[in-house]
């Protein structure tokens, strides 16, 4: 009996180890990398060049129109704003040799305007009452909290430039009445998208 219970015993012990459930595993890492798009285009008006050439343009300016536009598009995966200012104190003049006249930047003006298929009040608010251009930045475009992100077709503005209508807050004397020297006055304009 002994050597019956001794020969079956080792099946007993085998079966039982190969019926051992058998278990592995392995770590699979998975990650995620979002890189911010925050991009400013200008379509078009990358150029605006005022030429004052009637007494009428001197005495009244040169009110906005197509022509003195300036649009651009946002594509931003993020709340943005955009800010606009001028990189000179005074527009200087340029084509008078040794000349230093300088006409003051608030003789230009600028107001916002959508052009794309965001709405103001819903996805941002824009600097829709007139403005004097200065060199300290002024906020044009402000994303509403979780709402301004988005493409071209949804983030596209015009800034409507004039200049010399003597429309408060830009400068009340005429171009005429301020008695500035003919010449070629410029300044750069910087417009900056930033996250919001």
């Amino acid at each position: 009996m002994r050597k019956v219970l001794l020969s079956v015993l080792p099946l007993l012990l085998s079966g039982t180890l190969l019926a051992q459930p058998v278990s592995d595993n392995a770590v699979i890492p998975v990650a995620v990398t979002l890189n911010s798009i925050l991009r400013l285009n200008i379509v078009s008006g990358g150029n605006i060049e005022f030429a004052v050439n009637t007494l009428d343009q001197y005495t009244n300016g040169i009110a906005n129109s197509s022509a003195y536009d300036t649009k651009f598009t946002v594509a931003s995966s993020i709340d943005f704003d955009v800010v606009l200012y001028a990189e000179d104190a005074d527009m200087a003049g340029s084509d008078v040799a040794g000349a230093t006249d300088v006409l003051s930047l608030d003789n230009i003006g600028y107001l916002m305007s959508e052009d794309g298929s965001g709405s103001p009040a819903t996805h941002w608010t824009l600097a829709t009452s007139l403005a004097a251009l200065t060199t300290s930045e002024a906020e044009i475009v402000a994303s509403i909290a979780s709402s301004g992100a988005g493409g071209i077709d949804k983030n596209s503005f015009i800034i409507n430039w004039e200049m010399g209508t003597g429309v408060a807050p830009m400068n009340t004397y005429t171009i005429l009445q301020q008695s500035i020297p003919a010449d070629r006055y410029a300044t750069n304009v910087i417009l900056a998208v930033q996250e919001a």
